[in-house]
């Protein structure tokens, strides 16, 4: 390992000073390199300070470095590697032990790695995910009880208990997927609401930077196929336990996942206009909805993080944007599908860029390209399809 020449520069007007890769002497000048006034700057110093020469030889260790420059809290590198992709996740490795989180991103062609202080992770607390989780279980008995199934006990119990479960899975995926990936994330916090199906749904906490493009798709594709392989079975079950009504009776219900539709027509050989719906049935026709609204990919969404992993964050912006206004305008043309409030929700909730893995710039591997696909399946399975 060859240590890269160090001069420490100082501008002679506003005294802003800075590290960076040069052979200059001390005491000589160098035109108008202030990046603060745009002054001159001058050598005053060959030494680096302790603080900035363990991360500088943390890189050196893994990247050829070709410049760098300190600002107060990061180093900023241009660097090469054979292979990028490897050589990034061992200083990863290295750095996260000694207190360090390296970013790369590429830029022009070239390779750019940012090092900076680990941020600190906060522990949780075990009780108030216990306390929602409860809370959470109670909504979604009295919503059952008394909004969905009319006072029937039996059936408020079941949806509340197989929608906790579908949910519960969908994040369980996310943490097994955080955990393969040594993310730090909290436990499920579910979240208890006063609708008619007394949850808002839940949701973990991501408490450390996602290191790889290929866990940041891991991430985002996991809890929706954890979920949707649980809601399937259990939603063919209820169809069966189903009763389509003939002649119809009241209302149906308003939308179809097209997964449901299938499943419908492999259980009655057609599509009910109306039906007493079993409670399992119900609970996976609502969680087949959230898997399709979770696998938008947009914004910070499960599936934005799989479109992120995909493509660059420019692209991805721009698709945010792209569908929440499109699916704004959709809801006006077709006024039965919800598909106009998850734009509204999109545009209101996804105003900035996705930040992206830490190695920005390394590509997917097979598998998790493989992984991408799927996930996009699923979606378009979950896609709501109107009624009669």
């Amino acid at each position: 390992m060859t240590k890269p020449p160090v001069a420490r520069l100082e501008c002679l007007k506003c005294k802003y000073f800075d590290y960076r890769m040069s052979a200059r002497e001390v005491g000589e000048l160098v035109p108008g390199e202030c990046p603060q006034c745009g002054e001159d700057m001058k050598v005053a110093a060959r030494e680096l300070p302790k603080r900035l020469a363990e991360p500088l030889a943390l890189v050196a260790k893994h990247f050829k470095i070709s410049d760098f420059v300190t600002s107060k809290d990061r180093i900023k590198f241009e660097v090469a590697a054979p292979n990028s992709k490897r050589s990034f996740r061992s200083l990863l490795d290295d750095s996260k032990q000694k207190g360090y989180l390296p970013v790369m991103r590429g830029r022009e062609g070239e390779l750019r790695l940012i090092m900076m202080k680990y941020p600190r992770v906060s522990k949780g607390n075990i009780a108030v995910n216990l306390l929602l989780l409860g809370a959470t279980f109670l909504t979604t008995f009295v919503a059952g009880y008394y909004w969905i199934f009319d006072g029937k006990t039996l059936y408020a119990a079941l949806f509340s208990g197989t929608i906790m479960l579908m949910l519960g899975t969908h994040e369980l995926g996310h943490k097994i997927a955080a955990w393969r990936n040594g993310v730090e994330s909290t436990l499920p916090y579910f979240i208890p609401a006063p609708t008619m199906l007394g949850t808002l749904g839940a949701v973990i906490r991501i408490k450390s930077p996602i290191p790889t493009k290929e866990a940041l798709v891991e991430l985002g594709a996991s809890g929706p196929l954890f979920g949707f392989l649980v809601a399937l079975p259990l939603t063919a079950v209820g169809l069966m336990l189903s009763k389509p009504e003939i002649p119809p009776v009241g209302d149906s219900l308003p939308f179809f996942p097209a997964i449901f539709v299938m499943l419908q027509l492999l259980t009655f050989g057609h599509v009910p206009a109306s039906m007493t719906i079993n409670p399992l049935a119900f609970a996976g026709w609502v969680m087949l909805l959230v898997t399709m609204f979770n696998l938008l990919p947009a914004g910070q969404l499960d599936g934005g993080h799989v479109a992120r992993g995909v493509m660059s964050r420019e692209r991805h912006y721009g698709l945010t944007r792209a569908l929440g206004l499109s699916l704004l305008l959709f809801g006006l043309f077709f006024p039965q599908l919800p598909l106009w409030i998850f734009g509204l929700l999109i545009l209101l909730l996804f105003r900035g860029y996705h930040t992206g893995a830490l190695d920005d710039v390394s590509k997917l591997s097979k598998r998790q390209k493989s992984l991408a696909a799927v996930t996009f399946i699923v979606f378009l399975l979950c896609l709501p399809i109107p009624s009669g």
